[in-house]
This record gives structure tokens, sequence and C-alpha cells, in this order.
């Protein structure tokens, strides 16, 4: 009994006399969080309406007139739709896409 209380005592003085490294690899430092890493996220929020049923026709979501959606742009977001034309969206672009889509995938088949 005597001797496996000295052995556990040396036992302990030599862990404590290790390097950092070697307590590392044998888990007894803590490794604290590096203050700089840490990421906020944006808080959770609700809709404003949290009771509001889902759209049944899709397509009048979509039909929005340009000038409106200027109307709340500042001058540099109203600049930019102008140099992607964003004036000029094609009304089918959406069937297009979905028909290049078929083709691609038929001609990867």
């Amino acid at each position: 009994m005597k001797k496996t209380f000295i052995l556990m005592t040396l036992a302990a003085a030599a862990l404590t006399a290790c390097s950092t490294a070697t307590k590392e690899k044998l888990g007894l430092v803590k490794q604290a969080p590096n203050e700089f890493m840490v990421m906020s996220r944006a808080p959770l929020s609700l809709p404003p309406d949290y009771n509001m049923r889902p759209v049944n026709d899709m397509s009048a979501m979509y039909e929005v007139d340009m000038t409106r959606r200027l109307e709340g742009m500042s001058l540099g977001e109203q600049k930019l739709m102008s140099k992607i034309e964003a004036q000029n969206t094609d009304e089918d672009i959406k069937a297009k896409i979905e028909a290049e889509f078929r083709e691609l995938n038929a001609t990867d088949n």
C-alpha cells in the first residue's frame, strides 16, 4: 500500500514536471478559445406577421414594376441596376433556364 502511494506520488510529480508540449499531447492543458476567431451570429427574428399564409399565385410575386423597385434603393444601387439593364428582364427566363437544364441533363446521359 505504501509502495503504490509513493509510485502514484512520483508519477504525479513527473507529469507536472513535463513540458507544455507533453501536457498538450496528454490532454492536461485546457485550450482557451481565441476571442479574435469568434464570429457573432445575427439574432433570430420572426417574420412581421407570423400567422400570414403563403401566397398561392407565385406569378404575382414576380410582376413588380422596376420603378417601384428602384424607389427604395440608393443612388449607387440604381446605377448598378441600370448598368446590368435590370429593367430589360425577360419575362420567361425561368422556363428558358429549366429548358437549358433539361438539355444539359439529356446530353449528360
